[in-house]
């Protein structure tokens, strides 16, 4: 059975500020597996606005990265100390979608490594 995940909910604390830091010192990001530039255009409580390379030739514009998506692929990763885009992706696991984006912006926050690109796979050690 599909994680059923709250579409209102919304970014707050550590989460947000981390991701705020993130768009300051880095506004252009690179997917893990191929290296492709994702644009950051904004983070607020609903999410992190991202611009694609493809994005930018259609002329669509940015599209959201949605709150969700984005702290339960968090908190899995800081429960568990590691991630995979397979489990994130699949409708038994996390069931995230937009996941090429969501690790690209969690590979950045402090304490992630890439552990491998192919299968993604990223690894949490708190820096406290």
């Amino acid at each position: 059975m599909a994680v059923r995940h709250p579409v209102d909910e919304v970014l707050q604390g550590e989460l947000l500020d981390l991701l705020r830091a993130v768009q300051a010192s880095t506004p252009v990001i690179t997917t893990i597996a191929d290296g492709r530039p994702n644009w950051i255009v904004g983070v607020d409580e609903r999410g992190v606005r991202v611009e694609t390379e493809a994005s930018r030739e259609k002329g669509t514009g940015d599209q959201l990265v949605a709150a969700w998506m984005l702290q339960v692929a968090w908190d899995h990763l800081r429960t568990h100390g590691s991630l995979q885009n397979r489990y994130l992706v699949a409708t038994s696991g996390l069931s995230v979608k937009r996941s090429s984006a969501v690790c690209a912006l969690l590979a950045r926050l402090p304490g992630v490594t890439v552990a491998s690109t192919r299968p993604i796979e990223l690894r949490y050690q708190s820096i406290a």
